[in-house]
């Protein structure tokens, strides 16, 4: 019978297919074209047009006939038609095969009907998922075979149940897809099975090789391994969809997969079988992302269980985030007034790019100072350090803020503004271009060794401030715009740095709302709070101009913070669960993130996942 489809392959060079860690179905190790020339008509070929259009297929290919398993025929089901490409097909498929593995032969359109111009890719389709399975489905409905062929001389054997997939001990499966286009085009190809990764996993499909995930950026980046054994303690599965529906069915769809699924818990890199970190990888960097989205967040397979159920059954509609008006982002600097033990200690052990940033710090410390500042931090030597050192206090808060920084970074998040509160100024004079790395943490140890310093009403220029306090330290213009946490002075990408109306400590609530205001005028629909928790972020939300204003940002800024404050020992033990926290809401909110940032310096591997679940609608003219 006739058919409509269409079928889709995506093709690549082997080299660059295996460089780039993808889902490899099967290789395609030659192929040929020829015209039938003149034939008895439309749907009989030309037969030794057949056999020279397979004989060329082959030769390029480089395999022997007898070596095919089996021929996915067109098999247009015509009287004379059949017997004919039957018997060229028995004709070269015949030299050299042993009697005792006859040529397989089998056609799809028996399942799904003919579809014309699409007929030959349904069919190669088909053949690669037979290979896959390891079992060749049912050619149907054969009750009569055609008496023009002699079956009993011919060495082919229809598949009319379902076949067990021949298998070779010296070489991997090889078929042949046979098909014939209607002005008289011969087209045959020869597929090879690809087992490079390990064995078929049924209806999973194959894995991408385990790839390292590398991050593009200045300077070497720690191994984990160096870190101790840890990893990262969370996982963040992000879905979406083009309608709240679809993304209800697809989280049905996870669940369903999950529970069918043969799923490794571990997140280590396992033989053939898809763990939940590959899982939430090939979902991050596979998958388009669409406007109704969902960060899931889990520790293991229970938790991502239970999220999932509850997105599908509508149970967490109260907390679904809709997309912002404006996915601008500014990074606020908090300061450094709120500390813990160990603060970060577990981003610095599961992140590299954390770890980086850090070790910089400690290695300019240590040489100037002679202090380990990790072991100030982390407590690694075992003592108890004193915290209420103003220039400790800085460098390590100064050192922590730079380092989230660039972890946003590298998720795709960079600011449009920076804003810095007391101390925080620093760390987002450096998040501008203003100031080094090194250079800033100088500056904030000199600040931590004075006493605060005073600063003077809002359009004065402030003795002592910060344009003294940069004396001899090198400046650039900044690359993003920076604006100061008290009074909202504004500096532009490649304004020269002048910092005579810049103040370090707010004594005016007048200026809190100037700076509030400033803020708004810049469009902002993200603000990201960098270091440890503070009410900086909060502020800006509650004193965000309402409509009365005359602001065009009506609606506050999501706010969003990188650390907080351990409440309980869960927390202590999670670690750096709420940066993914953060970076799934900023995926909710409709940022563009960018996923390798939360698995550098990992393994990871491309696995099958459950299709989108396209939302039906019915286009049927209803009759009068």
């Amino acid at each position: 019978v006739r058919g409509e489809g269409c079928g889709i392959l995506v093709l690549k060079r082997l080299s660059e297919a295996e460089a780039d860690g993808d889902r490899i179905w099967g290789v395609i190790r030659g192929s040929a074209i020829n015209q039938n020339g003149v034939s008895a008509g439309l749907l009989s070929p030309n037969g030794p047009a057949q056999e020279r259009v397979i004989e060329e297929a082959l030769d390029r290919a480089g395999i022997a006939p007898g070596d095919i398993d089996y021929l996915e025929a067109h098999g247009i089901g015509s009287e004379f038609g059949d017997p004919i490409e039957m018997n060229a097909a028995a004709t070269v498929f015949g030299r050299g095969r042993d009697p005792a593995r006859p040529l397989f032969v089998g056609s799809v359109k028996t399942n799904i009907g003919h579809l014309e111009w699409a007929s030959g890719i349904a069919g190669l389709i088909k053949t690669v998922l037979a290979m896959r399975h390891g079992e060749i489905p049912p050619h149907l409905n054969l009750n009569n075979p055609n008496p023009l062929l002699e079956w009993d001389k011919l060495p082919v054997r229809v598949t009319t149940s379902f076949t067990e997939w021949p298998v070779s001990v010296d070489r991997p499966p090889l078929a042949a897809v046979n098909t014939f286009g209607l002005s008289g085009t011969n087209a045959h190809v020869v597929v090879e099975g690809y087992e490079d990764i390990g064995e078929s996993n049924g209806a999973v499909g194959p894995v991408g090789q385990a790839m390292p995930v590398a991050l593009h950026s200045e300077g070497p980046l720690p191994s984990l391994s160096q870190a101790g054994p840890k990893v990262r303690p969370t996982l963040l599965l992000p879905l979406s969809g083009k309608s709240p529906e679809a993304l209800r069915e697809l989280a049905g769809h996870y669940l369903e997969f999950l529970d069918k699924g043969d799923v490794e818990v571990s997140p280590e890199v396992g033989d053939a079988i898809p763990n939940l970190a590959d899982i939430a990888w090939t979902a991050a960097v596979g998958r388009s992302h669409f406007d109704h989205r969902a960060g899931v967040v889990f520790s293991d397979l229970s938790q991502l269980q239970e999220h999932l159920e509850e997105l599908a059954t509508g149970r967490d509609s109260a907390n679904y985030q809709e997309p912002l008006n404006s996915t601008t982002v500014a990074f606020a600097y908090t300061g450094h007034d709120n500390r813990w033990p160990r603060m970060c200690k577990n981003l610095y052990e599961t992140e590299p790019i954390v770890r980086r940033v850090l070790d910089n710090c400690e290695e300019i410390v240590l040489k100037e100072r002679g202090i380990s500042l990790l072991d100030v931090m982390f407590g690694n030597d075992g003592q108890e350090h004193d915290l209420g050192d103003p220039a400790l206090v800085k460098a390590a808060g100064y050192a922590l803020e730079c380092a989230l920084t660039d972890l946003w970074n590298s998720m795709g998040i960079n600011p449009t503004v920076v804003i810095g509160s007391g101390p925080g100024e620093i760390s987002a004079a450096h998040a501008a271009g203003v100031i080094s790395l090194e250079e800033g943490l100088r500056l904030a140890w000199t600040l931590g060794e004075r006493l605060p310093v005073q600063t003077g009403p809002d359009n004065q220029s402030i003795p002592g401030g910060l344009k003294n306090a940069l004396t001899g330290f090198n400046v650039s213009p900044p690359s993003v715009t920076m604006m100061n946490g008290v009074n909202g002075h504004v500096m532009r990408p490649g304004q020269d740095p002048d910092f005579t109306r810049w103040q370090l400590q707010d004594k005016d609530s007048i200026n809190r709302a100037n700076r509030v205001r400033a803020l708004a005028e810049t469009g902002v629909g993200v603000v990201i709070e960098m270091g440890p928790a503070s009410d900086l972020g909060t502020n800006i939300q509650d004193s965000w101009p309402v409509s009365g204003d005359g602001q065009n940002n009506l609606r506050p800024p999501l706010v969003l913070t990188s650390l907080r404050m351990p409440s309980d020992a869960y927390d202590r033990a999670e670690g750096a669960r709420e940066i993914t926290d953060a970076v799934a809401e900023a995926y909710e909110a409709g940022l563009s993130i960018d996923f390798t940032g939360l698995f550098v310096g990992e393994k990871r591997r491309r696995v099958a996942l459950p299709s989108y679940p396209f939302q039906r609608r019915r286009h049927w003219v209803d009759a009068p």
